[in-house]
């Protein structure tokens, strides 16, 4: 058996990423899996029959995403997919682990990022079974119309977000396959979506009086909409789409049976910063469009043409493969990771208890704390 653990910290589009993978790395090993579901799974309102394997009995993870303090219950290995840094932007690249693939022992827990295309090659149709939702919204369903995801909240301080003139640039392509359509807007954050793309039409949940009662988002937002699976029905069904380099977007609109025109930012999470590289470095769909900070539209298929010339002028590549970092560099990769996993834990608390707590108070007993640190130095 191998087992996988959804995370509080993690998206909805990132759990999901988890979750299929691990359930392929199964069947493709002749292993049975599993889920420690020590938070709740945050599609369970629109995905209700979704398989989570065979139960899975004890385990103990301290800090989301680092070695648990206990293993469940026959479970011997703990296995992190390797993480290797990409050069040009120290960051990791989220490769294709071979290891996993080819070699990965029984009886382990999983974790990792795991969003690389050649997981989920020729599997479109058995996961389209897997991710079956009982929201079914077809408004937007329609040739004229254009479904425009912005991702806002957290992603507003991170470098994967995509910049007002990408939405502005992606809408005057749209235009030009058909003059007659017109753009509504799915978000998380609607406050900054106005401002990010003024004019257009906000549908979906976080415009919905309901309240969703599982705290969505990665934790450090606090998303005041309602049933996400309404977004996740929207995308799923449009014809028409442009899409931020988010894992929530990617999975309805990877699924979907309609969707005839779909524009994404070049290079996925390194949109605004790269000149030839993509980060993930296999998160090329070809039957996508994708757009770079020049306004030029480009097909997945030619995308994944121009990445291989990419390399065989880098210097940090050799025959189309990456050139080994040094170990001391893979070791501060790692140290970066968990002091990240830090860092985010003590944010999700200090979020938290911002939220839980009269502001003022909290504000006045940490500028106190602030103001005796410096009397006493």
């Amino acid at each position: 058996m191998i087992v996988t653990e959804i995370y509080k910290g993690s998206g909805l589009g990132n759990q999901l990423w988890n979750l299929i993978v691990t359930k392929i790395l199964a069947e493709k090993h002749g292993y049975s899996w599993g889920v420690m579901k020590t938070t709740p799974f945050k599609a369970h309102k629109f995905m209700p029959q979704f398989d989570f394997g065979d139960k899975v009995i004890g385990g103990y993870t301290h800090i989301e995403g680092l070695k648990p303090a206990e293993l469940p219950q026959g479970i011997e290995n703990y296995i992190r997919e390797k993480p290797v840094i990409l050069p040009e932007c120290r960051n990791d690249g989220i490769f294709f682990d071979h290891y996993l693939w080819n070699e990965l022992p029984d009886k382990s827990k999983l974790d990792g990022t795991f969003q690389c295309m050649s997981y989920i090659k020729g599997k479109k149709e058995v996961i389209r079974s897997w991710l079956k939702h009982n929201i079914n919204i077809k408004d937007y369903s329609h040739k004229d119309i254009c479904v425009i995801h912005f991702r806002g909240g957290e992603y507003l301080i991170g470098q994967s977000l995509c910049p007002p003139e990408y939405y502005k640039m992606a809408i005057e392509k749209m235009l030009e396959i058909n003059p007659k359509m017109r753009f509504v807007v799915v978000t998380d954050d609607p406050k900054s979506a106005k401002k990010f793309i003024p004019n257009v039409s906000i549908i979906g949940s976080s415009i919905m009086k309901e309240r969703d009662t599982l705290r969505q988002g990665t934790g450090l937002y606090e998303y005041k909409g309602g049933n996400i699976g309404v977004d996740y029905s929207i995308l799923h069904n449009a014809k028409n789409v442009i899409i931020s380099a988010s894992t929530f977007s990617f999975w309805p609109v990877w699924t979907s049976e309609f969707a005839n025109n779909v524009i994404a930012p070049k290079y996925w999470f390194d949109y605004n910063i790269s000149n030839g590289w993509w980060r993930g470095v296999d998160s090329i769909v070809e039957e996508w469009n994708y757009l770079d900070v020049q306004g030029e539209l480009t097909s997945g298929k030619a995308c994944k043409y121009f990445y291989e010339i990419y390399k065989e002028s880098s210097p940090h590549y050799k025959s189309g493969k990456l050139i080994s970092v040094s170990p001391s560099s893979q070791i501060k990769l790692n140290r970066k990771n968990k002091l990240l996993y830090l860092l985010k834990e003590k944010k999700i608390k200090f979020m938290s208890n911002f939220r839980n707590t009269n502001y003022k108070i909290y504000l006045k007993f940490i500028f106190s704390k602030l103001k005796r640190k410096v009397f006493k130095n």
